[in-house]
């Protein structure tokens, strides 16, 4: 396999799983009607946040930390599902769909196989109440003796996936064809891509052009293998056999892989293939896809295995004679997901969120912050998504952001460790342990929350010292502060402005109210 094509796979996994590793304890809490407590508790699972899924007005999905979060009331509560038997399969959430009441969640995890960690696919969740029972699917393979599929009466020889190790699905996406099936559709890594008639229980593979045909079907060459990769047992390598992301509607199936965006307008049957080499799509690596109201498909674009290729956001457009052009915008911009409305495009990307007016010129967004000052300290923006109300949603490694104005004012949705005695002074840290350069960077800098609880008015002093109790930094001195709970944010840097080393490090707190004095600690370990 190329090793570029090979290390981005391994970074977005990792990516995912960096996302997913900062969940917090929750308290299990009795429910009301509902969900069962005997399947989620209350509260986002984690401020790490990978995907959002909009459900119907009021319901929307939502890939935490801690596994898959749901809010009934567009975002007034949450809860989120145990990892458990009768709910949702263990593992981070890699991808999401839904069809009515009926929702698909796919997981993942990861598992140290010979010395080495892997990740390893977890199957489908599946449920048809609208997330109030489950039911498990184990991940998709192939028996080690299904060495070929048939296409058009031709043999294809294909390449047996027989286990779950490397075989992660990162995308779902289900529609309701012109022949009535309601068709379920998975893309994975080394799964290739992959349809379900019966809602998840089994699959068959697709076959989408090899690497050297543009276009699929009855009178095009069927000599080739339907493979991914290579392997032990001398198969084909395809990358356009690698794929990673999928919307269907009507009989219209896009797929995107290592080798470009696939489209299909007969329910998966024959494809058009376009890339880098063929159109305007500047990277061969499509991470993400979106179709708009008007039915213009935007597509995550990625540099695969050519020194010409870059990152972008690719979009669509019809010519004069109905034929599909390829056209790129936000050069340079390594994208992770696209949304819309009637009025704006919505672009999340690693630096940060964008918005257009016209699909081409582009203005970056500040600081998402709340009216109380209250920001994301993520330069990430993971999911963005419009909600059937008109509400922008963004998901980072920060928390969750809603904004009922296309961006202007947010509200901030986080998920903190609940202190147990709202009536004495307390304390917690987290992310705990935390990476100044991996976990909460906004400009450069990582940013670690140090949660206190003040039982009444006052004045408060943050102090941090080292193991060996010596003073690294004042955080905040002779502050006034109201009685209540309320965060603080320390960069990790000394009084030098230097990032402070791998360690453990203990912050003090000291606070005054009607000249008493009450001191509480905490401990955090920096690892990087």
């Amino acid at each position: 396999m190329n090793k570029k094509i090979l290390k981005i796979i391994i970074i977005n996994f990792v990516l995912l799983s960096s996302v997913f590793a900062r969940s917090f304890v929750a308290n299990t809490f009795t429910l009301n009607d509902t969900l069962p407590d005997s399947i989620a508790y209350e509260g986002i699972g984690s401020n790490g946040v990978s995907d959002i899924h909009v459900k119907d007005d009021s319901t929307l999905l939502f890939a935490s930390g801690s596994g898959l979060s749901i809010t009934y009331d567009s975002g007034e509560s949450f809860y989120t599902y145990y990892n458990s038997l009768g709910s949702v399969a263990y593992g981070a959430v890699s991808a999401i769909t839904s069809l009515g009441d009926k929702i698909w969640i796919a997981t993942a995890y990861d598992s140290v196989i010979s010395g080495e960690s892997l990740s390893v696919g977890n199957g489908i969740s599946y449920s048809e109440d609208g997330g109030h029972s489950w039911q498990h699917f184990s991940q998709m393979t192939d028996h080690v003796d299904s060495n070929f599929v048939i296409y058009f009466g031709d043999t294809l020889d294909a390449l047996p996936i027989t286990v779950a190790v490397q075989n992660i699905t990162y995308d779902l996406a289900v529609n309701v064809n012109s022949d009535g099936d309601t068709i379920l559709w998975a893309t994975s890594w080394a799964g290739g891509t992959r349809c379900s008639y019966d809602l998840g229980k089994n699959w068959k593979r697709v076959v989408l052009p090899p690497d050297d045909l543009d276009t699929l079907d009855e009178n095009s060459s069927h000599d080739f293998d339907l493979s991914p990769s290579s392997g032990n047992l001398g198969f084909e390598e395809n990358f356009n056999h690698m794929s990673f992301s999928v919307i269907a509607y009507g009989d219209t199936i896009v797929v995107g892989t290592a080798a470009g965006i696939n489209i299909s307008y007969d329910s998966g049957i024959t494809w058009i293939k376009y890339n880098a080499q063929n159109s305007g799509i500047s990277g061969n690596f499509v991470r993400a896809l979106y179709k708009d109201d008007n039915g213009k498909i935007y597509g995550a674009a990625l540099p695969a295995n050519n020194p010409t290729e870059y990152y972008s956001l690719v979009y669509s457009e019809l010519d004069g004679s109905g034929n599909l052009q390829w056209f790129a915008t936000l050069k340079n911009t390594n994208i992770y997901n696209i949304t819309s409305n009637d009025n704006y495009v919505f672009v999340g990307s690693e630096n940060g969120l964008y918005t257009s007016s016209d699909g081409w010129s582009w203005v970056k967004n500040g600081a998402i912050m709340d009216d109380a000052g209250v920001r994301i300290y993520s330069e990430k923006i993971y999911d963005v998504t419009v909600d059937n109300n008109g509400n922008l949603w963004i998901g980072t490694n920060d928390g969750l952001a809603k904004s009922n104005d296309d961006g202007v004012t947010w509200e901030i949705i986080r998920r903190v460790r609940s202190l147990p005695n709202l009536n004495k002074l307390d304390m917690s840290v987290y992310p705990n342990p935390f990476s100044p350069s991996r976990i909460n960077l906004y400009n450069n800098e990582g940013h670690v929350r140090i949660h206190c609880n003040f039982p009444k008015d006052g004045t408060a002093t943050l102090e941090v010292f080292d193991f060996g109790m010596n003073k690294t930094k004042t955080v905040m001195k002779d502050i006034s502060v109201l009685k209540g709970e309320k965060d603080f944010v320390w960069n990790c840097k000394n009084g030098m402005n230097d990032v402070v080393a791998n360690g453990t490090y203990f912050i003090k707190l000291t606070f005054n109210s009607e000249d008493k004095q009450k001191i509480d600690w905490t401990k955090l370990i920096v690892l990087d």
